[in-house]
C-alpha cells in the first residue's frame, strides 16, 4: 500500500508528464487491480501518434505503454507478478522517479536521456499481484502465487497445464484454465491493445536475460532472435557486468515452464522482442530464506540494483527504435496476427472502458450479444452445410440405385 501511494503522490507531483488509473477484475467471489502508470512527455500537446510507445512488464511490477492501435514503438514492462520477488517493484518506482526527474541515473546526461525519451510513450503496471504480495507481508514470504494460489506466469494459453515431472503445484498451478486468474486476464487485455514490439516481465531469484522459449530447449529462429540476443549481449555486457545468463528461459534454467507470458507475447501477440529479466539472485540463501533468496538485504546490493537495471531499461529505451524497423511487425501476415474473436473483443473493451468509463458498460453488452450472434451464426452456418451435404449424399444414392445394372 505504502509503495502505491508513493507512486500515486508521485503522479501527482508531476501531471505533465505522468497519469494514473486503476483496472480492476474478478470472478468467482475473487478481484484484484492492477495500477497503471503513463508517462508521456507533454502528454496534452503531443499527438500519441508520433510517440514510441514502450509496454514494460515485470514480475510484481509492471510498465505499460500508452499510445493508439497504430505502428507505433512499444515496450511493455511488468513487475511484480510474483508476490515474493519484492525487488521488482521498488525498481518501477525507481524507473518513475527517475521519468519524473525527482532521480537522476548515476553517470547519465539528462539532456541526452530526455531527447531519448522525446518520443516514448510509456504505460507501468508497478505491481501485477497485489494480493499474492499482501500474503508476504503477511508473512508468508516464500509465496509467489496470487490470492487463490495461481502462478499467475503459468495461467497463459501458449502450452498451458503442462506438468514436468517434479512440478510443484505450490510453486506452478498454472489454475483451472488458461487465463483464469483476473490478473493475467487484464495483462492479456492490455498486450492485445497496446500490441508492443518490446515485452519485459522482470522477475528475481538469479540473474539472467532470457529470450523465447520458457516451455521448450531452444531459441525462435531467424533475424528477430538474432536482434534479440545482440540485445541482450549489450545489455549484459553494459549494465549486468557480463554477470547474467543469456538464452531460452527453457534452455537455461534447467527446467521447462509451460504458459508463460513471454511465451504467449511471442507466440500470440507477435512482439519482435519478448523478455523476460531476472534481476537479483542469492545463490547462498537456504530454500527456507526466501526473502535473502530474491531481494538483496543490505543497502548497498539495494542500491546497485536498482541503478543497474534502470540504467539497462533505459538503455532498451534509447537502442529499442533501432533494433527493430517500426514498420516489421505490419510485416508480419495477417494470418499469423490473427486473434480469436473474444481476445479482439475483450482487449477493445479494455482500450476503451480505460478512456469512456462507464459509458463502456452498455458498449461491453452489445459486445457481448455481437459475439453471441456471430457464435450462433457459424453455428447454424455449419449445421446447413451439414445438412445440405447429407441432403446431396443420399439423394445420389437414390440416383445410382435406379441405375440398371
Amino acid at each position: 500500500d505504502d509503495l502505491i501511494e508513493q507512486i500515486k503522490s508521485l503522479v501527482h507531483r508531476h501531471p505533465d508528464k505522468l497519469t494514473v488509473e486503476t483496472v480492476k477484475a474478478g470472478n468467482k467471489g475473487y478481484t484484484s487491480e492492477i495500477t497503471v502508470v503513463t508517462y508521456c512527455q507533454s502528454r496534452k500537446e503531443t499527438d500519441d501518434k508520433s510517440k514510441f510507445r514502450i509496454l514494460l512488464l515485470i514480475y510484481d511490477l509492471r510498465l505499460v505503454i500508452a499510445g493508439v492501435l497504430d505502428r507505433l514503438f512499444i515496450v511493455f514492462q511488468s513487475f511484480g507478478q510474483h508476490g515474493r520477488e519484492l525487488i521488482t517493484s521498488e525498481l518501477a518506482l525507481r524507473i518513475l522517479s527517475i521519468l519524473s526527474e525527482e532521480q537522476f541515473l548515476p553517470k547519465m546526461d539528462q539532456a541526452s536521456l530526455n531527447g531519448t525519451l522525446e518520443n516514448v510513450v510509456i504505460k507501468v503496471v508497478p505491481m501485477e499481484n497485489l494480493n499474492g504480495r499482501k500474503l508476504v507481508e503477511a508473512g508468508n514470504l516464500c509465496e509467489r502465487r496470487n490470492g487463490r494460489g495461481v502462478d499467475l506466469n503459468r495461467n497463459w494459453s501458449v502450452d498451458w497445464g503442462k506438468k514436468e515431472k517434479d512440478y510443484d503445484p505450490y510453486e506452478e498451478n498454472p489454475g483451472i484454465a488458461p487465463f483464469s486468474e483476473p490478473e493475467t486476464q487484464i495483462m492479456r487485455k492490455l498486450a492485445i491493445s497496446f500490441d508492443p514490439h518490446i515485452w519485459v516481465n522482470v522477475h528475481s531469484g538469479m540473474e539472467a536475460l532470457f529470450m523465447p522459449y520458457d516451455h521448450k530447449n531452444r531459441t525462435p529462429d531467424g533475424l528477430p532472435s538474432q536482434r534479440m540476443r545482440l540485445l541482450l549481449e549489450e545489455l549484459n555486457n553494459v549494465h549486468c557486468h557480463k554477470r547474467c545468463m543469456i538464452g531460452s528461459g527453457g534452455g537455461s534454467v534447467g527446467y521447462l515452464a509451460h504458459g508463460t507470458a513471454t511465451d504467449y507475447m511471442h507466440d500470440v501477440v507477435r512482439v519482435p522482442m519478448s523478455f523476460t529479466f531476472e534481476i537479483y539472485g542469492d545463490n547462498t540463501a537456504t530454500l527456507k530464506d526466501c526473502f535473502k533468496m530474491f531481494n538483496p538485504v543490505d543497502h548497498t546490493t539495494f542500491k546497485r540494483v536498482l541503478n543497474d537495471w534502470s540504467a539497462a531499461f533505459f538503455t532498451i529505451f534509447k537502442l529499442g527504435p533501432h533494433q527493430i524497423d517500426v514498420h516489421s511487425k505490419a510485416a508480419v501476415s495477417s494470418m499469423d496476427k490473427w486473434v480469436s474473436i473474444d481476445e479482439y473483443f475483450d482487449g477493445y473493451l479494455m482500450g476503451r472502458r480505460n478512456r469512456y468509463g462507464k459509458k463502456m458498460e452498455v458498449l461491453e453488452v452489445g459486445m457481448q450479444e455481437i459475439r453471441t450472434y456471430f457464435r450462433l451464426f457459424l453455428l447454424s452456418s455449419v449445421l446447413l452445410l451439414f445438412m445440405f451435404c447429407s441432403r446431396i449424399s443420399k439423394t445420389g444414392r437414390q440416383i445410382v440405385s435406379a441405375i440398371p445394372i
